[in-house]
């Protein structure tokens, strides 16, 4: 894995980007979004419990909306966004625990 300060620094100077070999830019590639979607998982996760927990009332916020975007400083769009992407994954296991019983029955 290539852990070129340059390379994986999100606000790199240009002039460190040419300076990489095209294997390491590929291993950047690749390392870039493997990191990148274990945030993304570990955020949907994170806004699903929060969610469960009702987090955003007992903090004094009106919804979960209202927490991200404080909380986060991201638009009420992305924040909405964020919600609608953690929500599914406790809904997609429940749809499939109904198609199982009603195949069963």
């Amino acid at each position: 894995m290539n852990t070129h300060s340059i390379a994986l620094a999100p606000d790199a100077p240009a002039p460190g980007w040419p300076g990489l070999t095209d294997v390491d830019l590929l291993r950047t590639l690749v390392e870039t979004e493997r990191r990148r979607k274990r945030l993304d998982a570990a955020m949907r996760a994170a806004v699903a419990e929060a969610e469960r927990r009702g987090l955003a009332a007992d903090t004094g916020y009106r919804d979960t909306v209202d927490l991200l975007t404080d909380l986060l400083r991201i638009s009420a769009n992305e924040a909405r966004r964020r919600i609608e992407c953690a929500a599914p994954q406790a809904r997609s296991r429940s749809r499939k625990v109904w198609k199982v019983l009603a195949a069963a029955s």
